[in-house]
């Protein structure tokens, strides 16, 4: 019995005498939540205007389809206001320099805004950021004249390829910053614009 205690008692000293490895404390993790989530915003930017598309983006529910919605009004009530509605002719082709124009400079100033604003936020493509669909929305309507039959046609064929995204429109989400999150729209646009052409021209002369 006193050799069992003996034992016990040189294996408390060597353990109590060998050293000890230190362990940093580990490092608190933390989740970053966007500030939509938690229900407030920081100060207001111009690069979060542009990519809100004038707050737009932060209505409920959809905000790609209120972004489009937003652009189309922006689109048809400024050719409204434009002498010939803002529309040279081609041969037989409408091309409305104002959609063209304002859909360059959307391209242009949204892949830079929303890069921005992508950053700031820690996300790739925020649901909030509508600018795309702005400038996608703006090249659908570059091909046709004001009416509204033809803004609808323009809209509805934009938003089934903004939500499919076949081919190539698929591939082009992949491109880094905010070439990703607008050129997709661009091109969806693109593919949008004829097909809404040969909705008017069949508008005109069936419906009259």
């Amino acid at each position: 019995m006193a050799t069992k205690k003996k034992t016990a008692a040189r294996q408390r000293q060597k353990m109590q005498s060998a050293p000890r490895s230190y362990e940093p404390p580990a490092a608190a993790t933390t989740t970053y939540i966007a500030p939509a989530a938690l229900g407030r915003h920081a100060a207001v930017t111009w690069h979060e205007i542009v990519s809100t598309g004038f707050f737009s983006g932060y209505l409920p529910k959809a905000p790609g389809t209120w972004g489009s919605v937003f652009a189309l009004l922006i689109c048809f009530v400024g050719a409204r206001l434009l002498p010939g509605e803002g529309v040279i002719f081609l041969g037989p082709i409408p091309v409305s320099w104002w959609a063209l124009a304002l859909a360059l400079v959307t391209t242009a100033v949204g892949v830079y805004a929303s890069g921005i604003f992508a950053s700031e936020w820690r996300e790739e493509d925020p649901g909030e950021v509508v600018i795309d669909e702005f400038a996608g929305i703006f090249f659908a309507c570059a091909l046709i004249p004001a009416s509204p039959f033809a803004y609808i046609a323009a809209f509805v064929l934009f938003r089934i390829f903004d939500i499919t995204k076949p081919g190539i429109i698929h591939k082009l989400q992949d491109l880094p910053g905010g070439y990703g999150i607008v050129i997709d729209d661009v091109a969806a646009g693109f593919a949008a614009a004829p097909l809404a052409l040969g909705v008017h021209f069949l508008a005109t002369r069936f419906l009259g």
